[in-house]
Order: structure tokens, then sequence, then C-alpha cells
């Protein structure tokens, strides 16, 4: 499936797909996720644990253990984690991690 990347540039369309984090950052999606965003926000301080995961050919993931429950754009309720995409932080739908 090919991949899917956009920007949402509307401050109420980002923090809609942000599930409640807020409107800063950036945001893109992927083909296989069901139509739910990749949500890019600072790195916590409180990062502890890492794993290296891959996104899609060329890119590394790294996920630093926090996870928190939200909801995609797909209404499904689903769980967020902590990662780094090419160096820049933020919440990731789980489903995106394999």
């Amino acid at each position: 499936m090919a991949e899917e990347k956009k920007i949402i540039n509307d401050g109420q369309g980002l923090e809609d797909v942000n599930a409640g984090y807020g409107s800063s950052g950036f945001y893109m999606t992927v083909g296989n996720c069901n139509g739910s965003y990749l949500a890019l926000r600072p790195q916590p301080v409180w990062d502890q644990y890492h794993e290296l995961a891959q996104m899609w050919p060329g890119n590394q993931v790294y996920t630093y253990g926090a996870v928190t429950r939200g909801t995609g754009l797909n209404g499904i309720p689903c769980n967020y984690t902590y990662v780094c995409y090419n160096g820049t932080w933020g919440w990731a739908n789980s489903s995106f991690l394999r």
C-alpha cells in the first residue's frame, strides 16, 4: 500500500487529529494506519526506554515506552506512544510501529 504524507495547517484540524494533545507540531499520515495520524511533539524529559522500529523503508523510529490512550480519525480507540521520527519527537499511534 502506498504511503501518504499530509500536513494539516488549521489549528482545529490539528487538535482533532492529535487526540486532545493540542495544535502544535507536525502531522503526517501513512497509508496503512486506518486513517489515523502521526502527531509529532517535543521529546519528554522522562524518556527512559528505547526501541528501534521501522516505519517504512529508509526511516527509523525510536519509541520510548510512554503510552497513552486516544482516538484515531477513524474513531477507533488506540494507544499512542512517544516516538522520534527523523529527529522529531512526538506521539504516534501504536499501529504505526511494527
